[in-house]
């Protein structure tokens, strides 16, 4: 070769290396590798076929044998299962009493679970009655089920396996042992069907009604992930609840599959669909699973909480061909590959459960004698590799004699070009060629002198670049210092990347500080989050926006216009965000100061609106009474004289004048308050109790409570007082009984006569009221329980106290909590009343004709004028029985207990107006077919076709017209 001829660098040191090297070398290793391998294949090959057979016979053997052990042991639970269930079917049918200690610990908590708040001292169930089904708790079910807890403490004390034991019911009821805090584990509105320890039980589930086994799942009530065994109660064809005994994964772990593999195998519990019920940690470690022993609890379970989809076993990647084979035989053996090595897997199936007890043995361990054998043909092998190895490390050094040669001929040209690099690197750009007898270095060392040129010339382009954007810099701050806006650029992370502004305290911090944070260090999380967002939309889209926001600067808090617009370089693509913010601080105080004008106008012209409404609404209730009544004399007017029907007549005119200008002013306003009036007479007590105990009586039946009375005392007795007046105080006292009182409870009705006073007393055995609520139940609004445990407004009792005042009585109470409530009012006596008005009074009760249907009508009105005005209206109709309410409360307990066959309604009602009654009214099912006219006085034909849009089969105006109102009364009864 000529020491000047030129050549690639790759030639000229792979020919060289080809000859000496690589030829040589290559054929030695492959005549050792060739002998060595087919010798050592094949006597393995022989070896391993003896020894898989052996074991393959041993594993189906020993599986065999151990889901036999495993199925005694579950069949175990099963049948104390089953036990279980009978005791609870037997208990059910009995009734039961609450003992003392259970008693004390049950109580409701303010989410409705009735629920044990402490153990026994001896251990006992813990109760859980979920508050999603609260208006259908059945105590009786509890008491009848704490029976069993001698059985329960039974089966946890003799079943080594059994973790838990329970009774879950349709209605949401846990009754478990061991004791338990349920409240602090299961969360209030649990409803315990839609667990899976619930339904597998159910007729869907298991129409035969056996005891099964579950699933693997996470235990609502602390216990970890476990198993159960479970059986269906019924009561007829009802499923009544779910008994069920749990094993936890730990103590399937540790009691089950505590067993000798041979070949330091071990075994696990597979479910009927792949899930891996039990594995011990030699599993875990195989399988690259963590197994689910412990549960931290660190938030309540609302619902099936399974093992995750990794510990499936049809789902990890080696043993997805294993999912037909597993499920369709009983028991086999089959091979897949975990962490790189072989395992053997055999099954065999535990009866009544469904599950498979695998055994897996790692193949290395099968063949451990073989793999000796094979290490020490490798030692014969590795001997004649390190001969080897001699001789080429001799072959090797003559090698490197040769590459250092060649080595120098390649490195000295790599100096100069190194040279090159530094000088240039110093900024001497401009530099000579160099010339090398290797055509590759001397390609590079052309090139980087041509580099060397080509970036002399762009510095000095560069600097020339750099003075005139100094120049422009200074511009820049000109600029902003002559404006008063913040100009900042952010990236599309929102970070300040800078900032200009001629005040700093315009800014949230110091334009140092504030550079390189981002928007939610200085923006409220909400105003953070809008700004992200217009950051995006201007991404986008590319076109600016406008926004508003509030932040706390080093001035205070103040408010910035901002317009945000996107920064593109002349290719148009998107750098970053410009953002330029104006101080509207003044701005917004001046709209602030606006608005409150403004405001304070609309509520004087509310004032003047309301003003006006109240007197054409007060004007045109005592109108209905005056038109009323005076057509009714109209409708009478055979049995009056000539000058009477006159007067009748120029009364209706003027009247009707009356009416027209009340009409002008319903044009302002619409009317919704009232106006409390009695009228005092001598009232005969002992009908308007009878009347009020039988209103009341339904209510009490329902929630079972026993009405003890005693009123011969009052037999005869008269006070003066408003009768409907006296009868609303009454339904308040006894419904409130009725309602604060507990289910099976009782009322205790006293009336006598003392110092000149009538006495009447209600007694009830409900939750008592304690000393601080006492003495605020008379004011409104004042509710003493929740107001979604008990219905009503909280202005019972002081509407109450009010009509006592004006009747010349009073009211009291007297209460302890937790013991019942005692009210009492007093009203004066009459000492002396004519026959006749007895008379008068008894001749009020109508006698129906034989061949008139009987109907039933109900008024709900807050005017006693207008109710006597109605009921006067239909006296002559002796197969109508009116009825009639104060206000809408006692109106729908009336409607829903006596269901009448019609109910007129006054729309303008203290409390619920006649819209509210008219809506529960169509909800409710008992009611919701009744017809509802509606009577007002807001006579606006707006406010009619609102009324018959809103649902009511008429709408009546006051004053009312006598031809009218029979009429409707004909046309809807």
């Amino acid at each position: 070769m000529q020491e000047n001829q030129r050549m690639s660098l790759m030639k000229w040191i792979w020919r060289s290396f080809l000859r000496i090297a690589l030829i040589p070398l290559f054929v030695v290793e492959l005549v050792f590798i060739s002998i060595y391998f087919f010798s050592n294949d094949w006597a393995n090959d022989v070896m391993m076929n003896l020894f898989k057979d052996e074991a393959q016979e041993e594993l189906l053997h020993t599986v065999s044998r151990e889901s036999k052990v495993i199925t005694m042991q579950l069949e175990s639970i099963s049948k104390t299962t089953d036990l279980y269930r009978q005791e609870v079917e037997e208990s059910l049918k009995n009734r039961a009493l609450f003992t003392e200690e259970d008693q004390a610990r049950l109580h409701y908590s303010s989410e409705g679970v009735y629920h044990t708040s402490r153990n026994l001292e001896e251990g006992g169930v813990a109760v859980f009655y979920s508050g999603a089904t609260t208006p259908d708790h059945n105590l009786q079910k509890v008491a009848r089920l704490l029976t069993t807890q001698g059985l329960m403490k039974h089966i946890y004390k003799t079943e080594s396996l059994a973790e838990a034991v329970y009774f879950n019911t349709h209605d949401s009821l846990n009754v478990m042992y061991p004791y338990y805090d349920v409240m602090d584990q299961i969360n209030p509105k649990t409803l315990i069907p839609r667990f899976n320890f619930y339904y597998e039980a159910d007729q869907e589930h298991n129409p035969s009604r056996e005891t099964r086994w579950t699933e693997v799942y996470l235990d609502p009530a602390g216990n970890g992930w476990m198993a159960s065994s479970i059986a269906p109660v019924y009561k007829g064809d009802f499923l009544e609840g779910v008994v069920g005994i749990d094993v936890t994964l730990e103590t399937i772990r540790e009691r089950i599959l505590d067993l000798d593999i041979p070949w330091e195998g071990f075994g696990m519990l597979v479910g009927k669909d792949g899930t891996i019920l039990a594995l011990p940690q030699q599993g875990e470690v195989i399988f690259g699973l963590d197994e689910l022993n412990e549960y931290p609890y660190d938030k309540q379970i609302f619902t099936n909480t399974f093992k995750p989809e990794q510990f499936n076993l049809y789902n990890q990647s080696e043993t997805k061909h294993f999912a037909d084979i597993l499920a369709e035989a009983k028991q086999g053996l089959t091979t897949a590959k975990f962490n790189g090595n072989d395992h053997f897997l055999a099954w065999s199936t535990v009866e009544g459960t469904g599950w498979k007890f695998i055994s897996v043995v790692d193949e290395k361990q099968i063949f451990n004698d073989l793999f000796l054998l094979d290490r020490k043909l490798m030692k014969i092998g590795a001997l004649m590799i390190f001969g080897l190895i001699l001789f080429y490390l001799v072959f090797f050094m003559f090698l490197y004699k040769r590459a250092q040669k060649l080595s120098h001929s390649i490195s000295d040209p790599l100096y100069e070009i190194n040279n090159l690099v530094h000088e240039i690197g110093a900024g001497r750009y401009y530099q000579k060629d160099e010339s090398f007898h290797i055509e590759e270095l001397d390609e590079t060392a052309t090139s980087i002198t041509s580099m060397g040129q080509t970036l002399g010339t762009a510095n000095e382009e560069l600097y020339k670049a750099q003075e005139e954007l100094k120049e422009k810099e200074s511009d820049l701050r000109a600029l902003v210092s002559s404006i008063d806006d913040v100009i900042m650029r952010l990236d599309e992370n929102g970070t300040y990347i800078n900032i200009w502004t001629n005040d700093e305290s315009k800014l949230s911090k110091t334009k140092e500080e504030l550079i390189g944070t981002r928007i939610n260090d200085v923006f409220y999380e909400k105003d953070a989050l809008f700004f992200m967002v217009t950051i995006r939309e201007v991404q986008e889209s590319g076109q600016p926006k406008t926004i508003e926001y509030q932040i706390d600067t080093l001035a205070g808090k103040r408010w910035f216009q901002g317009r945000l617009a996107p920064i593109v370089d002349e290719t148009g693509e998107f750098r970053h965000f410009v953002l330029t913010a104006r101080d509207i601080t003044d701005l917004k105080d001046l709209q602030d100061s606006l608005r409150k004008a403004k405001e304070e106008a609309e509520q004087a012209s509310k004032a003047k609106s309301d003003f006006l409404s109240s007197m054409s609404h007060e004007l045109r209730t005592p109108m209905n009474a005056i038109l009323g009544f005076t057509q009714l004399l109209e409708y009478e007017k055979d049995s009056l004289t000539t000058s009477q029907n006159e007067s009748v007549e120029e009364i209706l005119k003027a009247g009707n004048h009356l009416l027209t200008l009340i009409n002008e002013i319903l044009d302002l306003a619409r009317i919704e308050a009232g106006k409390l009036t009695v009228s005092l007479e001598p009232v005969d007590v002992q009908p308007v109790i009878d009347e009020v105990l039988g209103i009341i009586s339904p209510l009490a039946t329902n929630k079972r409570i026993t009405i003890d009375h005693n009123l011969d005392l009052c037999n005869g007795i008269y006070v003066y007082a408003d009768r409907t007046r006296l009868k609303q105080v009454l339904l308040n006292l006894l419904s409130n009984a009725v309602k604060y009182n507990q289910d099976e409870g009782c009322i205790r009705v006293e009336c006598s006569v003392k110092d000149g006073k009538v006495h009447f007393l209600v007694e009830d055995t409900g939750l008592g009221i304690d000393d601080q609520e006492i003495d605020q139940i008379f004011e409104p609004f004042t509710r003493i329980l929740d107001e979604k445990i008990i219905e009503g407004t909280g202005i019972g009792l002081t509407l109450s106290k009010q009509l006592m005042a004006l009747m010349n009585g009073t009211i009291s109470v007297k209460s302890e909590l937790g013991e019942g409530s005692m009210f009492w009012i007093e009203l004066p006596v009459v000492e002396n009343i004519s026959t006749n008005q007895n008379e008068a009074v008894e001749e009020e009760s109508t006698v129906l004709t034989i061949n008139e249907e009987r109907k039933s009508l109900l008024y709900i009105e807050d005017n006693p004028a207008n109710l006597h005005l109605v009921q006067k209206l239909i006296s002559h109709k002796s197969n109508i029985d009116f009825m009639s309410a104060m206000n809408g409360e006692i109106g729908l307990e009336l409607a829903q207990t006596h269901r009448p066959d019609l109910i007129l309604v006054d729309l303008n009602l203290p409390g619920l107006d006649g819209y509210d009654v008219l809506s529960k009214i169509k909800d409710h099912p008992s009611t919701k077919e009744i017809p509802v006219i509606a009577i007002s006085a807001n006579a606006m034909p707006r406010e009619i076709e609102k009324g018959i849009a809103a649902g009511f089969q008429d709408y009546l105006t006051k004053p009312l017209e006598v031809t009218t109102f029979l009429e409707a009364l004909q046309k809807h009864l």
